[in-house]
């Protein structure tokens, strides 16, 4: 067996770092992902705020658009807290994330189900999305830059499930949204598209646009 040259160890090594920096990245990019889980779990908003980089931006699509670290500020610490005074309870499970990172740039897509409680009813309820976030590293830290939330069963009752008559619908507190971009969703006709890494829109609920042809 012929020993490899230095040239041949050299090119190895570099591959190997080239993984090994891979997979820290997208370990970087599931823990700052479950900061922000565990920030909102425990009302720490500004802890949820801070996992956003400055020019980050959300859009919510049926819940309206953030598009600046203002609004997220002011959605995380005005709103969601009006949710809970209202009655309203949320527990957030995230689930399948396909994470791809490309240099100081990532894209994930996560499967988020939530139980909760419908503060206009009292009653529970679930709740069904798709998320795309977009991530950038900025000064050695990852952080969220652009956000979807892809609704595809909102507020379906505990009792109902997810068929037809299901009632999926949106949450009466949305009516107090302190920030309300919805100029993008009604040029669509009050629906979302589909987002950049998924394309069905099988048995979703709420109104969806059909995926853009390849």
């Amino acid at each position: 067996m012929t020993e490899p040259t230095s040239a041949e160890l050299l090119r190895e090594i570099r591959a190997l770092r080239g993984r090994v920096q891979e997979l820290e990245d997208r370990e970087a990019v599931r823990q700052l992902t479950a900061e922000y889980m565990q920030a909102m779990h425990d009302a720490r908003w500004e802890d949820a705020v801070a996992c956003f980089a400055q020019d980050a931006t959300y859009d919510h699509g049926i819940l309206g658009e953030l598009r600046s670290k203002e609004d997220l500020r002011t959605f995380y610490t005005e709103f969601v807290p009006r949710f809970e005074e209202a009655g309203g309870w949320a527990f957030d499970v995230l689930a399948d994330p396909v994470i791809h990172v490309d240099g100081d740039r990532a894209e994930g897509r996560w499967f988020l189900l939530t139980l909760l409680i419908d503060p206009a009813t009292q009653e529970a309820a679930w709740s069904m999305a798709t998320l795309e976030y977009e991530y950038a590293r900025i000064d050695g830290r990852w952080l969220f830059q652009r956000n979807r939330c892809i609704s595809e069963h909102l507020l379906s009752p505990y009792s109902k499930g997810w068929g037809p008559r299901a009632g999926s619908k949106l949450p009466g507190a949305a009516d107090a949204l302190p920030i309300q971009h919805f100029e993008r969703l009604e040029s669509q006709g009050g629906k979302q598209k589909p987002g950049k890494l998924c394309r069905s829109i099988r048995g979703w609920t709420v109104p969806t646009l059909e995926p853009a042809a390849e």
